[in-house]
């Protein structure tokens, strides 16, 4: 290694531990470009990705780091391998790979103890233990679907399946998190294991139901939504999602039959009312369409779809109402034609879930 190498390293290395991690980066990726491969360049690349929650890009720079350290004959190969060890074993807990985790940090250990790699081991120990883990992971998980955050959710759902890989209700979570950020491929099998584990979910199968309803197979949802109520027959979400089926498959009838079920256990479903008053408007069903949505909006002020649903009827009666001419003294009435264009259909209202 030159001079010059050396000396930039070190420069790295000091602003690295200052945390100017720009500053770094730069100087790491200038050593690159002046000799590439250079482990050591690379390592600390892969501590900045680390430290600034990117264990992704982490691991991908890593594995090379540890072929290269791997294949070196130096004096300096057991420390290098224990560093790149402990950087892999980060980088797999922040990815809730905890038991990978901790298999990387006892390697490291083993080459080359330290007070904080012993302390790691026993943190990691001590979550992996404890019959308690699992429900705080779940919960944390939970609260991360609940702001929208899925990416940190993900991370800790596989957390909690490293522990226990047949725990429903991380299953069931992992699987409601990839459907929001659209992997309906891999939300599926997750969801169908789940429902093996726990058969007396009824919230399961009707999330099953959903999913099936983002793929567009509308008859396999509605078996599965009706499986949700042979377990609860009181499961209203699956009365409503049942009802979204139906009129997806142009069954009008058993929809507004699905839907007054849902009011009928639960009277006030902002979705249930929503979603008969809309199903009513296009049956042409203008009064009873009204009141459902009124009370829907009642439920819940400002709902968008609602609003919308209500400014339809009032559009569809202001149209149905023919305008009076004015009577003109010697002239004839003006009579005008108006041309009127469909209103919209608003869309039906699914049931949230949450983990």
């Amino acid at each position: 290694m030159t001079k010059r190498l050396a000396s930039m390293l070190k420069e790295a290395g000091a602003l690295l531990e200052n945390r100017d991690y720009t500053n770094a980066a730069a100087l790491y990726h200038e050593t690159m470009q002046l000799q590439p491969g250079n482990a050591a360049a690379a390592m600390g690349i892969a501590m900045i990705h680390n430290r600034t929650g990117q264990p992704e890009e982490a691991l991908k720079i890593l594995h090379g780091v540890w072929k290269a350290i791997t294949s070196s004959k130096t004096k300096e190969n057991t420390l290098s391998k224990a560093a790149a060890l402990a950087q892999i074993g980060l980088a797999q807990q922040q990815l809730g790979r905890l038991i990978e985790a901790l298999q990387s940090f006892r390697q490291a250990n083993g080459l080359f103890p330290s007070t904080e790699l012993t302390k790691r081991i026993q943190q990691l120990e001590s979550i992996i233990e404890n019959p308690r883990t699992i429900e705080q992971l779940l919960l944390r998980a939970s609260q991360f679907y609940r702001m929208g955050q899925f990416d940190e959710a993900v991370k800790i759902y596989h957390a909690a399946l490293q522990i226990n890989a047949d725990s429903p209700e991380a299953l069931h979570g992992l699987g409601l998190t990839l459907r929001a950020q659209k992997d309906l491929d891999g939300a599926l099998p997750l969801i169908q294991q789940a429902t093996i584990l726990a058969p007396d979910r009824a919230n399961y199968y009707n999330d099953l139901g959903m999913i099936f309803q983002d793929r567009g197979e509308i008859e396999k949802a509605v078996s599965f939504h009706k499986r949700a109520l042979k377990v609860d027959t009181k499961f209203v979400p699956a009365y409503i999602n049942l009802g979204v089926a139906y009129k997806r498959l142009g069954r009008p009838e058993e929809a507004i039959t699905a839907y007054r079920q849902a009011i009928t256990l639960q009277p006030d479903s902002a979705a249930a009312h929503n979603n008969l008053g809309n199903l009513l408007r296009i049956q042409g069903d203008l009064s009873g369409a009204r009141k459902e949505l009124k009370r829907a909006i009642q439920l819940q002020p400002g709902n968008q779809d609602t609003l919308a649903n209500l400014a339809a009827i009032k559009q569809k009666r202001a149209i149905k109402k023919p305008a009076v001419p004015k009577k003109t003294a010697g002239k004839s009435p003006v009579i005008t034609r108006k041309t009127t264009t469909k209103p919209r259909t608003r869309k039906n209202t699914k049931m949230k879930t949450i983990p």
